[in-house]
């Protein structure tokens, strides 16, 4: 068993910021482009776009910059801001995966699988079908 953490910004009970959102950024930064970034998370760009909309009204700052005319479509960069947030939110995450990772440490052995009424054999043949 593993102990496990979805983290989300929220303001005003709406989640204007997740691990999805920072995926987008991320595939915009490196593609240049939202479709394209959209593209690649199988999702339309009217979703994409509205996902970068609502993140930018929930943070209030742009995250976006339109590049040159690109010769078809709009091309796009990352603001400061929004390569600041992609850092910040990775730092968060590492350090609650690593807290994750003390907490684990010290979970009771029955959790670990090594409990009373585990079996070794099938904790065994559950280990091969993950790696399989």
């Amino acid at each position: 068993m593993h102990l496990m953490v979805k983290l989300f910004l929220e303001k005003d009970k709406e989640f204007i910021l997740g691990p999805g959102r920072i995926e987008l950024l991320r595939f915009i930064r490196e593609l240049g482009s939202l479709r394209k970034a959209a593209n690649s998370m199988d999702m339309s760009y009217r979703w994409a776009w509205g996902r970068i909309n609502k993140t930018q009204e929930g943070v209030g700052v742009k995250l976006l910059d339109r590049r040159q005319p690109a010769a078809r479509g709009r091309s796009w960069s990352l603001t400061p801001e929004a390569e600041q947030l992609i850092e910040w939110f990775s730092t968060v995450e590492q350090e609650i995966s690593g807290t994750l990772q003390r907490l684990e440490a010290s979970m009771p052995d029955f959790l670990k699988g090594e409990g009373v009424g585990t079996d070794p054999d099938s904790t065994k043949k559950q280990q091969r079908r993950i790696l399989d």
